[in-house]
């Protein structure tokens, strides 16, 4: 499965958000849980003691990982 979130190295970063298949349905997944209800929930990297984003870049060298999520459903 692959699900990075990734930060643009520049004066005006964008973000990338990358995935296959698997990560895609675990993103689905994770945002119909928030889709009832105001509340929030974390995705991170291993490294900070997730397992739903990965810590391998996908979307180049001009990119580094960003290590936690946070998904809000504001009311």
């Amino acid at each position: 499965m692959i699900l990075t979130v990734e930060l643009e190295k520049a004066e005006h970063p964008g973000v990338a958000l990358c995935f296959d298949r698997e990560g895609l349905d675990l993103l689905i997944a994770k945002l119909e849980t928030l889709r009832n209800r105001p509340d929030h929930m974390h995705l991170m990297t291993p490294s900070w003691a997730g397992d739903a984003l990965n810590e391998e870049k996908e979307g180049g060298e001009r990119y580094e990982i960003v290590k936690s999520l946070r998904l809000v459903r504001v009311p």
